[in-house]
């Protein structure tokens, strides 16, 4: 039986895109932008700190919407969308925890600050995100399995729209800085470098989603399949 998961032209395609792009936004945040002088060279963890972050509270989302259509529709092919972005959304919530611990320490002298708002949220954001796997795990049954996980990524996309809007909408006493966005004050190099790499990492993001999805179904169809008899 030949199984079609998706069509493997955009395999292709995006991975060429992202072989290409993603060293050059690499080099160019290595080589290109200019050092701040408040931060020395640990600030060029910022063009990876800021996009992986990014991701990190989008997949949440994507997973909210793919569970809402697998709650409303109750095919299985949602549920694992779901699973998938929540997937790298984890992997890229562990990058932006490491990340953002090495640039807290080297920029000011604090790995971890327990008074920053931002921090504390995505905290929660990040132990939701276990929660949901852990619970996937658990659960054997795959319908509830499969329906608690709905709920749990509505949960963990309320979490990432929360960490979003910590240092827009609460008084942050912690050194997180504001938003990058709407201030105007980026130099051009730091600006083309940090773009650059957003949008590296947003490939990033479709590349790894798609993966991670032909395994979830490749998964699915072999859970599904009739035990053999010896």
């Amino acid at each position: 039986m030949k199984i079609r998961i998706a069509h493997p032209i955009w395999d292709w395609i995006l991975s060429a895109i992202f072989l290409i792009g993603f060293p050059t936004a690499v080099l160019f945040s290595l080589n290109y932008p200019n050092v701040i002088l408040q931060q020395g060279t640990a600030h060029r963890i910022f063009y990876f700190h800021v996009p992986v972050a990014w991701v990190a509270l989008y997949g949440p989302v994507f997973s909210l919407v793919f569970a809402v259509v697998y709650l409303i529709r109750k095919e299985s092919k949602w549920d694992l969308l779901s699973l998938a972005a929540n997937q790298v959304a984890l992997l890229f919530a562990i990058g932006v925890i490491f990340s953002g611990r090495i640039w807290a320490f080297s920029a000011w002298g604090v790995a971890w600050d327990k008074t920053d708002a931002r921090l504390q949220s995505f905290t929660v954001l990040f132990i939701s995100l276990i929660a949901y796997f852990v619970f996937r795990i658990l659960i054997t049954d795959a319908t509830k399995k499969k329906l608690f996980s709905a709920f749990l990524s509505i949960l963990c996309a309320v979490n990432a729209v929360i960490t979003w809007g910590a240092i827009r909408w609460i008084d942050n006493p912690g050194n997180h800085p504001e938003s990058v966005l709407g201030k105007g004050g980026m130099d051009s190099d730091i600006r083309m470098s940090f773009w650059l790499g957003v949008l590296a990492y947003h490939i990033l993001f479709l590349v790894l989603i798609r993966f991670a999805y032909r395994l979830a179904k490749i998964e699915d169809l072999r859970e599904s399949l009739p035990e053999r008899e010896e």
